[in-house]
């Protein structure tokens, strides 16, 4: 009896072997067909299908290199240079150096600004630019951080302003204004940095028409791409190889001014 159960359960296995093969060959077919999936979605990011099984086109980031190459022609450059420059990363260096250097004089994010070498992190509002650049104007710019308002004392315990001026190397960057102004203003700034964006549309305006264009201030600007920015380094690649047209500062206004329309 025992000799029969045994032959019936080897007969029962045996003819659940084809069965098994097949399960195997589904399974291993489902699975390659679902890392191919996750595979193309990562070479084709802005492609995804919807619940209708439709394919839906993701939106295109507004300063993407296609874009970045429609703003140089409409700025008049001569767009196979720039193109060539782009494409070529002819100023991957360069916006290199700028985070490498950054980082040397205490920038971990963006927008950062040294006026006179005196720090202030983050998207601060006009009134407190206003404070201390008038101070630097007025001869009373000071190290001590307890001679400033209590909001920038506050800034001041959170890290996001430091009094000690330090020296900041500007040459080779982008400069607006007089290049005899009693204050320099030197802006780290990421064009997909939604902090940054703001700065610009909000406290940028009235900066420029308060102390540059009257000639008080010169702003200098240094690149500061980061890394999970994913259009950032391209936008700052595409600012310089302007800069090499003489077009930085127009090309500067139109990435960040189609960052602020498509929010």
């Amino acid at each position: 009896m025992l000799k029969s159960f045994e032959k019936n359960k080897t007969s029962l296995f045996e003819r659940f072997i084809p069965v098994l093969l097949v399960v195997t060959v589904v399974l291993a077919f489902l699975v390659g067909a679902l890392w191919q999936k996750v595979e193309n979605l990562g070479k084709n990011p802005s492609v995804n299908t919807g619940n209708n099984g439709n394919t839906e086109v993701a939106k295109t980031s507004p300063i993407s290199v296609d874009n970045l190459k429609i703003m140089a022609k409409d700025l008049g450059l001569d767009t196979k240079k720039f193109n060539t420059c782009l494409d070529d990363g002819q100023k991957t260096d360069k916006v290199s150096k700028d985070v490498v250097y950054g980082g040397t004089v205490g920038v971990t994010g963006t927008p950062a600004f040294f006026v006179n070498g005196r720090f202030l992190g983050g998207a601060y509002p006009f009134t407190s630019f206003k404070e201390v650049i008038d101070r630097e104007l007025d001869g009373k710019g000071s190290n001590d951080y307890k001679t400033y308002s209590k909001d920038l004392q506050t800034a001041y315990d959170q890290g996001s302003f430091i009094a000690i001026a330090k020296a900041i190397n500007i040459e080779g960057s982008p400069v607006l204004g007089d290049s005899n102004a009693k204050v320099t203003l030197v802006e780290f700034s990421d064009f997909e940095c939604p902090y940054c964006i703001r700065h610009f549309s909000q406290t940028w305006p009235e900066l420029k028409k308060t102390y540059i264009d009257t000639g008080k201030v010169k702003i200098v600007f240094k690149y500061f791409p980061l890394g999970f920015h994913p259009n950032a380094q391209k936008a700052a690649e595409a600012a310089e190889c302007s800069n090499d047209q003489g077009k930085f500062w127009e090309m500067h206004d139109k990435i960040f001014s189609a960052s602020v329309a498509s929010q």
